[in-house]
């Protein structure tokens, strides 16, 4: 009996979906990575215009290398999310970061500040908001359903 009970308790747990939380963590941990690096780009920005050259490059190098892979891991794992029934919204919002990293990426090699700051601010702003949303996929569920 005692077998048929853990066998039983191990098939729910495996059907119930217990890679999620393990998922959401990590969409959660990207999140912040996100952040930290968003953060990171206008105290860079401002290092470089206070003269010294080798700014320029980690701020080059945060904004087209580390931002871009941390917002398409994020599409990824939010996509994971999605299809293990939580909120389809948060792939959308990473594709869309991830999108505009891009354009900001092309407009700073360009020049063209008056768009490149402006939207780096914007990134900024949306990698807050990804992290408070995806701080609640990590929470325990309320609703009774689940």
């Amino acid at each position: 009996m005692a077998v048929e009970r853990t066998s039983g308790m191990r098939r729910s747990r495996l059907t119930t979906g217990v890679r999620q939380p393990v998922i959401a963590r990590a969409t959660y941990l990207v999140a912040w990575l996100l952040a930290v690096s968003a953060f990171a780009q206008p105290a860079l920005a401002g290092l470089f215009l206070d003269g010294n050259d080798a700014w320029r490059d980690w701020h080059a190098i945060n904004g087209m290398v580390l931002l871009p892979l941390l917002a398409l891991l994020q599409v990824v794992l939010a996509v994971l999310v999605w299809r293990r029934g939580g909120p389809g919204w948060l792939s959308l919002a990473g594709a869309g970061l991830l999108l505009l990293i891009v354009v900001q990426s092309v407009m700073g090699q360009a020049g063209l500040l008056a768009v490149h700051v402006p939207l780096g601010v914007a990134i900024v702003g949306l990698v807050g908001v990804l992290l408070g949303r995806t701080r609640d996929l990590t929470r325990p569920s309320t609703d009774p359903r689940r």
